[in-house]
Parts: C-alpha cells; structure tokens; sequence
C-alpha cells in the first residue's frame, strides 16, 4: 500500500509540473490553448512495407516484402491513374472507396504494374489496398 501512495504522489507531482509549465507560458504568452495537442516532430512515414505471408512472384522476381513508397507520389501520378481508368471508360467518383483506383495507386508506389497487385492473394491484396486508402486520407484526398 505504501507502495502505491509514492507512486499516486510521483505521478501528482509530474501533473502539478507540468500545469505549473502551461500556466507560466501563458502567462508570458497571453493565450491558453486548451484544445490544441503538441505536435509530434515524427508522426511516421506514410510508406508501407507489406510482407507475404508465402513469397510471391512479381514480374518475374520473388518476393518476400514489397515497400509501397506512398510518400514520393505526386500530384502528377494521381492524374495519370484517373486518364488511365478514363482510357478504360471507368470513372472514379471517389478514390477513397474505389479497389480499382486504390491498387492502381499502391502498383505506384511500388513500381509495378497495377496488373501485378490485383493478381495478389486475397489476404495481402486487402492489406495493401486498405493502406493505400489510408494514404488517400491521410493525405486529404
């Protein structure tokens, strides 16, 4: 019991410091910001590195692991998939619900032909399809 009293009192003591902090910078500062949380400096890469369950065959090579460089895709790539699915006579309303579009833009990211993803065991073309929908969003589309 005495135990858990020193550990109850360390834990207020780290509060009361750090509301002793906040109170002191606004006070300099003038404003309180209650609703804002500090920022990470790393909030993580937005790339993925899948890794088979089985090795599979790519364009002729195996693979063990794919990374999915979501990050270096730009502005341009996503053009070019909506003129590609418009070359096929589909239409994408909403990327971010479309398993067309999604594989498309992971195939990208990887540097393979979108062919080669849809081709991928359930399981895995699941996985990275949803992570490339998470990239959609995270990214504001």
């Amino acid at each position: 019991m005495e135990n858990m009293n020193k550990t109850a009192q360390g834990t207020a003591e780290i509060v009361e410091t750090q509301v002793s902090e906040e109170i002191t910078k606004a006070q300099e500062t003038g404003t309180v910001d209650m609703g804002s949380k500090p920022e990470k400096e790393n909030e993580g890469s937005l790339n993925y590195t899948h890794h088979f369950k089985n090795p599979v065959e790519i364009e002729g090579k195996q693979y063990k692991s794919m990374t999915f460089y979501f990050e270096r895709l730009t502005g341009e790539d996503i053009e070019a998939i909506e003129a590609e699915l418009q070359d096929q006579n589909k239409y994408v309303l909403t990327p971010e619900i479309s398993s067309t579009f999604q594989s498309m833009l992971a195939a990208r990211a990887a540097g393979v032909a979108a062919d080669e993803i849809r081709r991928l065991p359930m399981r895995d073309y699941m996985k990275i399809k949803n992570k490339a929908r998470d990239f959609l969003m995270a990214a504001g589309y």
